[in-house]
């Protein structure tokens, strides 16, 4: 986000706006999902706050739902750009950010409903010893399973397969175009190889997105056909790589960017050029008539700039004063 929308230019652009929407789910997740639901994972109980208990699963499925009907956001509008190019402006792109929050928030809400810290025995000999563990508490079952179908497929396999359509569509009418009129040729080259590298780019976030969200995807589904793997041993483990693996997902997504677009690589390098400067600050040279002059206003070239500038302008004062007082002496004279 600080990259992508850090000046108006790129301000000016809807999918750098979707792009930036996109990396802060990518945010949330690594700061309210990943340190609170691998504790959980790992342990098998939940020592945190009751309300986290709610809370995160519900900002893991807003985040998830954000990502994935932006992308889904970002491949229509990528076509439709191609297809049928229509300006969009910043106001259409924020209320599409605000209709896709609003989509997620809806669908994410039965988690803050119906999870809740309850005590579950730890073995089956010993019943009345017990621990914390959050789960979904007065859901009847087929209840659930329906939600868990309509989540994994609202924000996994439906976008996917929009998602490709759209990419393939896409595809055949870049590749198969050939730029127009002659005078316009390496414009027009230029321009088609910038689409084609974002097209590349987009490709690969949604393919990565796809291949580290699938085996979680995949177990969801299962545990709904076949409850029983949840007794598995080892299960906890295996849901941890899953789920790991789709976490993942949010720190691939600003590598891809760096490599496919040079426009974020120029915005991420101009907002850390004072980090730069700071690494690579040149070390001040030795002078005998430095006096007590700060190396800052020696070798910082803006005042070195106004300073020769400050001093020009007073020659030139000078000068011209001079050349008054030489055209009212002989003025002086010949008046004599």
């Amino acid at each position: 986000m600080w990259a992508v929308l850090g000046s108006r230019r790129m301000q000016r652009s809807a999918t750098n706006w979707l792009l930036a929407n996109l990396a802060f789910a990518d945010v949330i997740i690594g700061l309210f999902v990943v340190p609170f639901q691998f504790q959980a994972a790992l342990l098998q109980r939940w020592d945190l706050p009751d309300f986290m208990c709610s809370f995160c699963p519900f900002v893991q499925t807003l985040s998830v739902n954000v990502s994935i009907f932006t992308l889904t956001t970002i491949a229509v509008r990528r076509y439709r750009a191609v297809a049928k190019p229509l300006k969009v402006s910043r106001w259409q792109a924020r209320f599409t950010i605000i209709t896709i929050w609003a989509a997620g928030i809806v669908l994410a809400m039965p988690m803050i409903i119906t999870l809740q810290v309850r005590e579950v025995p730890i073995s089956n000999s010993n019943p009345h010893l017990t621990k914390p563990f959050c789960d979904f508490v007065g859901v009847p079952f087929e209840v659930l399973k329906w939600y868990r179908r309509l989540v994994v497929g609202t924000q996994y396999f439906l976008p996917l397969v929009i998602i490709i359509v759209m990419y393939v569509l896409l595809a055949r009418r870049l590749w198969g175009a050939q730029p127009p009129g002659n005078a316009q040729n390496q414009r027009d080259a230029t321009l088609l190889r910038n689409k084609k590298r974002v097209i590349k780019m987009l490709v690969v976030v949604v393919a990565l997105f796809a291949l580290c969200w699938l085996p979680l995807q995949t177990y969801n589904v299962l545990q709904d056909i076949f409850p029983k793997i949840n007794e598995y041993r080892y299960i906890n483990i295996i849901w941890f790589c899953c789920d790991w693996l789709a976490m993942s997902n949010s720190v691939c997504n600003p590598f891809v960017y760096g490599i496919y677009n040079d426009n974020f690589r120029r915005r991420f390098r101009s907002r850390c050029v004072l980090c730069s400067r700071l690494l690579n600050m040149p070390q001040p040279a030795q002078s005998l008539d430095t006096g007590r002059v700060p190396s800052s206003v020696l070798y910082h070239p803006g005042r070195q700039s106004d300073k020769r500038r400050r001093s020009s302008n007073l020659s030139a004062l000078a000068a011209t004063q001079i050349t008054y007082r030489t055209n009212d002496v002989r003025d002086n004279r010949l008046s004599v």
